[in-house]
Protein backbone atom coordinates (compact mmCIF):
# COMPACT_ATOMS: atom_id res chain seq x y z
CA UNK A 1 0.00 0.00 0.00
CA UNK A 2 2.92 2.17 1.16
CA UNK A 3 4.42 1.95 -2.73
CA UNK A 4 1.16 2.64 -4.58
CA UNK A 5 0.20 5.79 -2.75
CA UNK A 6 4.17 6.96 -3.07
CA UNK A 7 3.65 6.28 -6.92
CA UNK A 8 0.36 8.75 -6.59
CA UNK A 9 1.83 11.42 -4.93
CA UNK A 10 5.09 11.36 -7.23
CA UNK A 11 2.64 10.99 -10.76
CA UNK A 12 0.27 13.83 -9.19
CA UNK A 13 3.38 15.98 -8.77
CA UNK A 14 4.15 15.55 -12.23
CA UNK A 15 0.97 16.33 -13.57
CA UNK A 16 0.95 19.09 -11.10
CA UNK A 17 3.94 20.92 -12.83
CA UNK A 18 2.24 21.18 -15.98
CA UNK A 19 0.59 23.83 -17.06
CA UNK A 20 -0.54 26.13 -19.41
CA UNK A 21 2.44 28.99 -20.71
CA UNK A 22 3.50 31.32 -17.97
CA UNK A 23 2.73 34.60 -19.40
CA UNK A 24 4.49 36.64 -16.81
CA UNK A 25 7.44 35.52 -18.28
CA UNK A 26 7.18 35.98 -21.89
CA UNK A 27 8.33 39.11 -23.45
CA UNK A 28 6.10 41.79 -25.06
CA UNK A 29 6.93 40.12 -28.57
CA UNK A 30 5.94 36.41 -27.28
CA UNK A 31 2.77 37.86 -25.72
CA UNK A 32 1.62 39.41 -29.12
CA UNK A 33 2.64 36.70 -31.19
CA UNK A 34 0.50 34.26 -28.62
CA UNK A 35 -2.53 36.66 -28.48
CA UNK A 36 -2.64 37.19 -32.68
CA UNK A 37 -3.75 33.59 -32.83
CA UNK A 38 -6.41 33.90 -30.63
CA UNK A 39 -9.73 35.69 -30.40
CA UNK A 40 -10.03 38.96 -28.68
CA UNK A 41 -12.08 37.77 -25.44
CA UNK A 42 -9.31 35.27 -25.21
CA UNK A 43 -5.86 37.51 -25.46
CA UNK A 44 -3.99 38.12 -22.25
CA UNK A 45 -2.72 41.30 -21.16
CA UNK A 46 -0.16 41.87 -18.63
CA UNK A 47 -0.15 45.11 -16.23
CA UNK A 48 1.04 45.91 -12.78
CA UNK A 49 -2.20 45.92 -10.53
CA UNK A 50 -1.58 48.46 -7.25
CA UNK A 51 -2.96 46.40 -4.10
CA UNK A 52 -4.13 48.24 -0.96
CA UNK A 53 -2.93 45.80 1.57
CA UNK A 54 0.82 46.71 0.05
CA UNK A 55 2.74 48.71 -1.68
CA UNK A 56 4.64 46.57 -3.98
CA UNK A 57 2.48 46.26 -7.09
CA UNK A 58 1.69 42.87 -8.35
CA UNK A 59 2.16 42.26 -12.05
CA UNK A 60 -0.99 40.43 -13.25
CA UNK A 61 -1.76 38.69 -16.72
CA UNK A 62 -5.90 38.11 -17.59
CA UNK A 63 -7.60 37.59 -20.58
CA UNK A 64 -9.76 40.35 -21.84
CA UNK A 65 -12.71 38.51 -21.23
CA UNK A 66 -11.91 38.84 -17.77
CA UNK A 67 -10.78 42.23 -17.83
CA UNK A 68 -14.33 43.16 -19.22
CA UNK A 69 -16.14 40.99 -17.16
CA UNK A 70 -14.57 42.67 -14.09
CA UNK A 71 -15.68 45.95 -15.43
CA UNK A 72 -19.45 44.88 -15.39
CA UNK A 73 -20.20 47.08 -18.77
CA UNK A 74 -22.54 44.82 -20.59
CA UNK A 75 -23.88 47.34 -22.54
CA UNK A 76 -20.70 46.45 -24.93
CA UNK A 77 -19.36 43.53 -26.72
CA UNK A 78 -14.89 43.60 -26.30
CA UNK A 79 -15.07 43.82 -29.86
CA UNK A 80 -17.06 47.23 -29.94
CA UNK A 81 -14.35 48.26 -27.14
CA UNK A 82 -11.46 47.68 -28.81
CA UNK A 83 -10.90 49.86 -32.30
CA UNK A 84 -10.49 47.16 -35.26
CA UNK A 85 -10.15 44.07 -33.36
CA UNK A 86 -6.56 44.95 -33.04
CA UNK A 87 -5.15 44.94 -29.47
CA UNK A 88 -1.75 43.92 -30.15
CA UNK A 89 1.37 44.96 -32.59
CA UNK A 90 4.50 43.42 -33.03
CA UNK A 91 7.39 45.73 -33.37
Amino acid sequence: MPKKSLILIVSWLILSCQSGPRFKQMTEKELATYNMEKPVSERVYCYEKESISSRIPRYVCETLGELYNESGNNAMSIENLIPNGSVFTIN
